[in-house]
C-alpha cells in the first residue's frame, strides 16, 4: 500500500460548506455596518483562520474590530453550520472504500474539533475516522502543528501518510509535516494555482483519491 495513512483537510475538501460559511463571515461583517460583499468574494477565504479572514475583508482602519467580527462569526455559524453544507460527490463512497481496503482515515482542520464532530454526525461517516483533529491550542495550518499532532497521537509514520486539501495551507501544512500532499482543484483554489505550490498528487474529482493512495 502506498499511502496506509490518509489525513484530510473538512472545509473545502470533504464538505462543500462555501454557503454556510460565507454567509456567516457576510452577517458578522452586516453587524458592523459593512454590506458590500457577496458570497463568491469570500469562498477564497475558507479554511483560513477568522483573524485573517476579517482582515482581508474589513478596511485597515477598521481592524481594531476584528474581535468583534470572530464574535458576531462565532454566535451565528454554530447553529446554522450544517443548512446547506454537503459532502461532495463521492466522498462517503470513497472514504468507506478506502476503509475496508484498510487505509487509515483522519481529519486535521483549522475547524474546531467540536465543529467537525457535529459535521461528521450529521453525514454519519464519524466511524470512518481515526482522528478528527481541530485547532483548539495548535498553530493553524499552514503551519505543520495540526498534522503533527494527527501523527504523533496515532503513532504514524510521515513517509506512510498523504495529506489532501484544497488550500494553499493545507499544501504547505502537508510538506512541512514531511507528508506527500494532494491537492483537489473543485476546492478554494483552481488547478495552476494549486499546481503552482508543486503538490505531489492533484486530483480534480474524490473519487481518483483511492488510485493514488494504492491498495493492500
Amino acid at each position: 500500500m502506498r499511502f496506509p495513512n490518509i489525513i484530510f483537510d473538512f472545509d473545502g475538501t470533504l464538505t462543500d460548506s462555501r454557503r454556510d460559511i460565507a454567509g456567516a463571515q457576510l452577517q458578522a461583517l452586516r453587524a458592523l455596518g459593512f454590506d458590500g460583499y457577496r458570497e463568491e468574494e469570500v469562498y477564497r477565504l475558507i479554511g483560513k483562520p477568522l483573524q485573517e479572514t476579517f482582515a482581508r475583508l474589513l478596511p485597515r482602519e477598521h481592524h481594531d474590530r476584528i474581535p468583534e467580527a470572530i464574535a458576531f462569526y462565532a454566535e451565528y455559524y454554530p447553529p446554522r453550520a450544517l443548512e446547506t453544507t454537503t459532502l461532495f460527490p463521492g466522498v462517503r463512497e470513497t472514504l468507506e472504500a478506502l476503509k475496508t481496503r484498510g487505509h487509515r482515515l483522519a481529519v486535521a482542520s483549522t475547524k474546531k474539533g467540536i465543529g467537525i464532530l457535529r459535521a461528521t454526525e450529521h453525514f454519519g461517516i464519524t466511524g470512518l475516522f481515526d482522528r478528527l483533529q481541530g485547532s483548539e491550542g495548535i498553530a493553524f495550518k499552514p503551519s505543520p502543528d495540526v498534522i503533527q499532532a494527527v501523527l504523533e497521537n496515532q503513532g504514524w509514520g510521515p513517509e506512510e501518510t498523504l495529506m489532501v486539501g484544497d488550500t494553499d495551507a493545507d499544501i504547505l501544512a502537508g510538506k512541512a509535516a514531511g507528508v506527500a500532499t494532494c491537492a483537489v482543484t473543485y476546492g478554494a483554489l483552481t488547478a495552476e494555482e494549486l499546481r503552482a505550490l508543486h503538490p505531489d498528487f492533484v486530483i480534480t474529482a474524490f473519487t481518483e483519491l483511492p488510485g493514488i493512495a494504492g491498495g493492500i
